[in-house]
Order: structure tokens, then sequence, then C-alpha cells
């Protein structure tokens, strides 16, 4: 180390901006260079006058569509912001039949907002193709849970005859969203737009993800407080993310966002039963794979759905993985495994280069809100940028055979990693010890202007892209506080989210409830929680003697002798002693230790199977699902006996 930094001090300058330069260069060449691609294609549009193909069709051209609203209904805000994200898809003009149903997480904890809810549904006329329904989770289960409580609605619906089938096509959009101008149809007609090499189907469309234009620009008066930076400088940053989007850099994308997206209903459907039968794929079966044997395919497997597995700080994300690792085949998706790992290393190169999974329509639009305060921004960076790794750790055993995903996502987890370790390297140590303590602030400086120079030439290029660039164009406003809230929010929020989850006791959050999580069988790294715990156990072991040897000893879930890691994670309470506790149940976790003992009774969603229809006076059809004082709880359905090959 002393060598290295002998090296800063004598070095000339060239020797030590050429790597650094070449190092750039790199860089730039392999995550920056589609926006060069992008801004040569735009002005070649121009240039040759080729104008936007969509045009909305007629009635029934489009596949039918089901949009699937996850709330939580806690104050007034959340009851406004779920009836204004409900009309803005209502009334988007969106051509075929279009089912939406707001699944509210815990939709039983405040009937006052909820009977808010279903009078406040009675009143609109809605178009004749739209039907919208309110159902939910009786308790709070997190997002996900409300998204497969809808699903199981949904199948009641079709069970009672209300609806001929499950639509084709599953659009997901956040409860505080509002949707710009046939956003539903463009994602749909990008969806249904064949490849043009292979022809396949899209698997999965973003949409464009824009902050509220009356937020980023309320005055000058407004642009000088904190409330005002924060909403221009997400904004900036959404614009400037969004040509990720386009997925044409030399590496795939491998995220969508949460807040506008379209796949295929069943991809959805068929993701909680991908959860459980990732639970029954073992070592051995990958090591036989690699001597010719097949793998487990998931079109035979019976493993009971386990959608409790979708849910956690990258619901989202775990959707996005699994449109990454299906594929096209006889027209249906199929979720098998490679048959051989030849087969997985063509399959990778084939999403690689030619057909990847994730799609992008521009001109989808959904305005959306943002945390106004610094701690709520950074609670919520900490949560985004760390979510990757955990969730990547819910997928390990997919990524055993599907290098299409798994490649990309142990690259990227190993560039957050590099981020942690580099944050602190280029922004404390090198200047301190290159320039000296007397110049490091001037070190520190010429980096800060650098990197503000380049988010003003990222900022430009995307605003040319952008076509509602006259709304946005003020952003370019707070590019000297632009490299700042990087630092503190982004790059911060990801040291400390990676680690806590990585390092320390995992990334306690709130965005799903501890129940939830067991019951999903999730796990942190959390090396520091995995000591403890051995220590612990080897404590008891001396003063008691009765724990037996087992892996659990590093582990991370509930067993007679341990809490599990989530453990007071919503409930704030503290977890029991490792040392003194009582031993709870008996020694049958050691057969069977994937199984948690602290979740909830119930297994599957449990949705509202009653319904009441109300005809308004234009004749238009609002339809409310009902909560009699007894009210009927029904199971969501078994997995489908038939998948695709």
């Amino acid at each position: 180390m002393e060598s290295l930094f002998w090296g800063f001090r004598t070095l000339d300058s060239f020797q030590l901006t050429a790597p650094i330069l070449l190092n750039l260069f790199v860089c730039f060449a392999f995550f920056q260079s589609d926006r060069i691609l992008l801004l040569i294609r735009y002005l070649s549009n121009i240039a040759l006058d080729r104008r936007d193909s969509f045009r909305p069709l007629e009635r029934g051209a489009r596949p039918s569509g089901l949009v699937i609203i996850p709330s939580l209904l806690r104050d007034k805000d959340d009851l406004n912001a779920i009836t204004t994200t409900v009309h803005s898809c209502a009334t988007n003009e969106y051509p075929s039949e279009l089912v939406i149903i707001a699944s509210v997480d815990g939709v039983t904890e405040h009937p006052k907002l909820r009977a808010d809810l279903d009078a406040w549904l009675k009143q609109q006329a809605f178009p004749e193709n739209v039907h919208v329904y309110v159902t939910g989770t009786p308790t709070r289960l997190g997002k996900m849970m409300a998204v497969e409580a809808g699903v199981s609605f949904m199948k009641e619906l079709v069970a009672s005859g209300a609806h001929v089938r499950i639509p084709e096509i599953y659009f997901s959009i956040d409860g505080d969203g509002t949707l710009g101008p046939h956003a539903l149809e463009l994602l749909a007609a990008r969806l249904t737009t064949p490849h043009p090499i292979t022809g396949n189907l899209r698997r999965v469309v973003s949409g464009k993800i824009c902050i509220r234009p009356d937020l980023v620009w309320s005055g000058w008066r407004a642009f000088f407080t904190v409330k005002g930076q924060i909403y221009m400088q997400v904004a900036r940053e959404f614009i400037v993310s969004n040509v990720a989007r386009y997925n044409w850099k030399p590496s795939p994308k491998i995220g969508i966002p949460g807040a506008l997206y379209c796949t295929w209903t069943d991809l959805l459907v068929q993701a909680p039963h991908f959860m459980g039968f990732m639970q029954t794929l073992r070592i051995g079966d990958w090591l036989k794979w690699w001597i010719g044997h097949a793998p487990p395919k998931f079109s035979e497997s019976s493993a009971p759905a386990l959608p409790e597995a979708l849910t956690g700080a990258s619901d989202d994300t775990c959707i996005a993985f699994i449109a990454s690792l299906a594929s096209w085949r006889g027209g249906r998706l199929s979720f098998d495994a490679p048959r051989t790992p030849l087969h997985a290393l063509g399959r990778f190169f084939f999403q690689y280069f030619i057909e990847r999974s994730h799609d992008y329509e521009p001109e989808a639009r959904v305005f959306t809100f943002t945390p106004s305060t610094i701690k709520g921004l950074f609670v919520q960076r900490v949560r985004w940028n760390s979510s990757r790794v955990e969730c990547g750790g819910r997928f390990w055993r997919a990524f055993w055979y599907h290098w299409e995903i798994g490649l990309p996502v142990s690259a990227h987890i190993g560039l957050l990693l590099n981020t942690v370790f580099n944050v602190g390297l280029y922004y404390v140590v090198l200047p301190y010890y290159a320039l000296g303590s007397s110049r490091a602030a001037l070190g520190f400086l010429l980096g800060y202007s650098a990197q503000t120079i380049a988010y003003s030439l990222y900022t430009l290029m995307a605003l040319a892209l952008e076509r509602d660039r006259r709304r946005y164009w003020r952003v370019l406003l707070c590019l000297p506080l632009a490299s700042l809230h990087c630092i503190v929010i982004n790059c911060a929020g990801c040291v400390v989210g990676v680690t806590k989850d990585v390092f320390l006791f995992g990334n306690t959050t709130k965005f799903a409830p501890e129940w939830t999580l067991m019951k999903g069988r999730c796990e942190r790294i959390a090396l520091m929680f995995r000591a403890r715990r051995f220590l612990a156990l080897s404590l008891r072991s001396l003063l008691r003697g009765d724990v037996p040897l087992g892996t659990f000893w590093l582990g991370w879930t509930e067993t007679p002798w341990t809490p599990s890691g989530f453990e007071g994670w919503t409930t704030g309470k503290k977890a029991r002693s490792i040392v003194w506790g009582s031993p709870s149940g008996d020694a049958a976790y050691l057969v069977s230790p994937a199984v948690p003992r602290a979740a909830p009774q119930f297994v599957k969603p449990l949705v509202v199977a009653t319904e009441t229809e109300i005809t308004n006076k234009t004749g238009a059809r609002a339809r409310v699902s009902s909560l009699p004082p007894r009210r009927k709880m029904v199971e969501a359905e078994s997995p489908p006996s038939h998948r695709a090959a």
C-alpha cells in the first residue's frame, strides 16, 4: 500500500493520467456507448423524416389486458393515490377488454377507507370494455402478495363465469402513478411486435418513468428549497436512466421499473410456481447436468407455489429475472432449463447478442412521485441500490442453469461490491495520499468538476432523445449539485445498503413484512449476523449442551434454537435469546430446514370471493368486491396441471 501511495506522489502527470483515461474510455465504451448510437439514430430519423408508426387501433384489435394495482390503504393520501391511478388506467383508451383490479395490501385493516374506496368506485362511469374491481390481502403481506391476491381474484372471476378467461397481457403500475396518453396500448403494441430476426414476441416491455412536471418546476422560490432540489434531481436522474432502458448497451438490461411495465399474464401466473420449483433444485442435479443428465424440468414439477418468495425489496426485479430466463417454444413461454451446458452457453450468446428479453417503449409514460425529504429519498435508494444482491440470492439456484441471466447479474453484483470500496478509495483515500492533506480538497474539487461535466453531457444527450423536453429542460439548472446528489444519495445509499446486506446484519426495511419474508424462505448474506449466531450457539453448547451440529450454526432461518434473521424487522421486537432462550419445537427442523416456523398460518393469499355489481347512471358498469360481515375467504388456485413445455 505504501508503494502505491509513493507512486502517486512521484510519477509524472502523463504516467498518472494515461491509465485513468484508458479506464474512462473502456467504461464509456461498455456502459455509455448506447447514448452515441441512440443519438445517431435520432438524428438519422430527423434527416430521413421517419415518424412514429404507432396508431391507436379499433375496438378489440389488441390483446385483452389485466391491470393489478397493489397499494397500501393507510390514510387519505393512499386513497387519493389509488383512485387517481384507477381512473388513469380506466380512461387510457385501451381498445380491448381491460380488467383493473385494485389490490389493497391489508384490505380489512382500515374499513372506513375501504368503504370510501367502494363509494368512490360506485360513482364512476367507465367505458364498457373496462371492468374495475377491488380486492386484497386480509392483512399486510407485501406488494407482490397483493398482486398474487389480484391474480387469485381474477381466477375466481373466471371460475364464476364473470369473465371468459384470464386476460392475455399483464400491466404493472404502482399505486401512485398517472399514465400518459395511450400508455397501455403503446406497451401492448411493443410487446406483440415480432422480433425482426427471430420472429418471437417480446417477453417484457418497460415504460418511461417520469416525475410529474408540476413537481419539477414550481418557480424560483421552490427551486432553492430542499424539496424543489430533490424533485429536480430525481427528474434529471429518471430522464438519464430511461436511456438505458433501450437495452442497447454491450451489457444487457436485467431490471425493469415497477412503476410501469408490461408482460404476458402467463409469466405472472407461473412466477410463484417457479419460485417454489427453485426450492427443489439441488447441487447434485446440477453436477449430473454437467455429465449429460437432463436438468430438472419446471414443466414436469409438482412443487407448490411460493408467492412469498417474490416479495422483498425488489419484486419487480424478480419478474425481470423470470422474463430473462424464459424462452419461446412452440409459441408459448417455457421456463425449463437448457438441456446441456453447451445449450446454456448457446442461449447465453443468443440472448446477449440477438434476442434480448427486455424491451422499451419510450412513449408509454407514467408520471409518479418521489420522496420529498433527504431521509425518505436516502432510505429509498438504500433499498433500491442494494436490492439486486438479495434478489440474486433468491435466484441463485436458477443461475446454475440459466447463464443468460446468471452471468449478467453476477457481474452487476460484482460492480456493486466494487462501488462500495471505490467510493471510499477515490473520494477519501487517494486524494489525501496523492495530493496531501492540504491539497485533498483540490483533488476532490477536480474530481467533482469532471463528474459534473460528464453528467452535463449525459443529460444533454438524454434531453435530445426526450420528446417532452420542453417540460423538463429546466433540469439542466440542477447540474451543479447533481454530483453531490449522486455521492450523498446514490453512492452512499449503495454503500450503506450493500454493507448491511453483505457484511453486517441485513438491510432492515419495512417494505415487506417479516412474516412474509420468512415464509418465502429468503435469506441475506449478512456475514456478521451468521458469525454472531455461530458464537452464540457455541456458547450455548458449552453452557447447556443441547445444540446438535448442523449447517444452521451459520444459517439465517429460524430453528428450535435460533430466531430467524428477519425477526423484528417489522414489529421492532427483540429476537429471543439464543444462549438463554428455551428451544421451540423439536429437532424436526433438521429434516426439512427450509420450512420457517414464524410465518402466518396461511401460505397462499386469501382473497374476497363475493362480488356486487353496480350499474351506474350511464349504463357502464363498475364492479366492486364486497366485504360482508362474514366474508367467504378462498385460497388461490393450485398450480395448473399443464405448463409450457
